[in-house]
Order: C-alpha cells, then structure tokens, then sequence
C-alpha cells in the first residue's frame, strides 16, 4: 500500500518538476520479443483505461456532459438496471456522460498519437511505435485531461463568463481564419466574434486560463521530451513531431470546411 501511495507521488512530482522523466520509456525492453512488445503494449492500454476512468468518472458524478433531460434508456439496460435497485434513466444518464467524457479525449489521444508518430517517422528518427504509444498515454492523461478538465469548467460553471467566452472568441476567430484562407463561403452557428477579449473576467476565470495555458505547455513539453528520451532524436527531430501535432487542430478543421462545403 506505501508503495502504490509513494508510486502515485512520484508520478505527480515527476509530471510537475520532471516531465521528461514522467513520459520515459523503458526503450531497452521494448521489442526484445513480440510476446514482450505485445505484453508492453497491454501494460500501455491498461495504465491508460485506467487514467481515463479516474478522469471520466469525477466529472460526470460532478454533472459535467449530463443533459437536464433524462432520455428513455434500451429496454434491456432498464431490466437489468431496475434488477438491481437502481434507477433506469438516471444511470442511463450518467452511463452517457461517461461515455461522452471519456470519448472526447480518446479521439483527441488517438489524433496525438497519430501524428506525433508521423512526425518521427518523417524524419526518420522512429524507434517503434510502442514508444510513441508510451509518450502519448501519458502525456495525455495528465497534461491533456488537465486542458480538458479546465475546458469543461469554463463551460458549465456560471462564474466564469469572461473566461468562458475568451475561449469561445479564440476558437472561433481560429476557425475563421481558416474559412477565409479556404475562401470558403461558411458561417459558424453564433457568427464571427466582434471582439477577442471580453470585458470582465473574473478572478477565478484568470487562474483557470492560466491552469489552461500551462497545461498546454506541458502537454507540447512533454511531447518533446517524449521524442527525445523515448525515440533519441534530436533537437529539430523532436521539434518536428511537436509541429506535427501542434498542426492537427488546423488539418481537421480544415478538412471539415472542406466537407461541409462540398
């Protein structure tokens, strides 16, 4: 039991004060053997499934991606539901939620990890995709579900207005310089924002864009780290698959102005 404890503050400092050593692989374990690379990549998914529900599961006890209207769950959840005791729409309820929050950031963690390992690749400095793997699970369950986490907050709670709708107007004003160099003719549902920064924001909407602006810097620090520890590329080499994630945001929705225009 003091050994689990002292490993999960290990982890925490690492990830605070060392984050390269907090993304570090074990690179001359992995690939000695196909059973080894495959029981690796099982230990890789399970510390994964693991961070996510850790994640996932506050946030939708705490109401986050829960609808004010309970939908009619399956016929065959609510038997098996109101067997046990329990409420048939408000688990359905909370099972969509976690579903939700758990799928946001398993997309954004599969786009991390295909790109990321892209760049290396492209730059030929590719030691194996179970290393990559290994950097992003990490990266991501911490510094990435930090941003997500922050992100959520703004949306859902009322006293952070100002910050919310900072966030808003970025994203926004970053989809529609993108609409404009396509010259695409498309218009976002609340329109073009009149002016980035808000008038007010309160005191506890700076600390959750400064907690969001540090994430992110972890999150593209680690990337980086992760590429030099974990592939033993270099400086630039390592530089490239930071970009190379750093560019998915604009592929994608680049790709879906495309689509909606065609």
């Amino acid at each position: 039991m003091v050994g689990g404890v002292g490993s999960v503050v290990r982890s925490i400092f690492d990830a605070i004060i060392r984050p390269q050593r907090f993304v570090a692989s074990q690179t001359s374990s992995y690939g000695v053997t196909r059973v080894e690379a495959i029981r690796k990549f099982g230990s890789i998914v399970g510390v994964y499934a693991v961070n996510l529900v850790a994640y996932a599961i506050p946030l939708t006890l705490a109401g986050f991606g829960v609808g004010s209207v309970a939908r009619q769950p399956p016929a065959v959840f609510s038997r098996v539901v109101a067997s046990a005791g329990v409420t048939p729409s408000a688990a359905w309820q909370l099972l969509t939620a976690f579903v939700q929050n758990s799928l946001f950031i398993t997309i954004a963690t599969v786009i991390t990890l295909v790109t990321f390992h892209i760049g290396i690749v492209l730059v030929g400095k590719s030691r194996g995709i179970l290393q990559s793997t290994h950097t992003v699970v990490y990266t991501t369950s911490a510094y990435l579900a930090g941003i997500f986490s922050g992100v959520w907050y703004l949306t859902t709670e009322p006293g952070v207005r100002g910050a919310r709708d900072l966030v808003r107007n970025v994203q926004a004003e970053f989809v529609y310089l993108i609409i404009d160099a396509l010259g695409a003719g498309v218009e976002l549902p609340g329109g073009r924002p009149e002016t980035i920064i808000p008038g007010n924001i309160s005191t506890t909407g700076e600390w959750i864009l400064a907690l969001l602006a540090i994430s992110l810097v972890y999150y593209l620090g680690s990337l980086y780290f992760g590429a030099r520890v974990n592939h033993r590329a270099g400086r630039f080499s390592s530089a490239v698959a930071v970009i190379a994630v750093a560019l998915s945001p604009i592929v994608y929705v680049a790709g879906s102005v495309i689509a909606v225009t065609i």
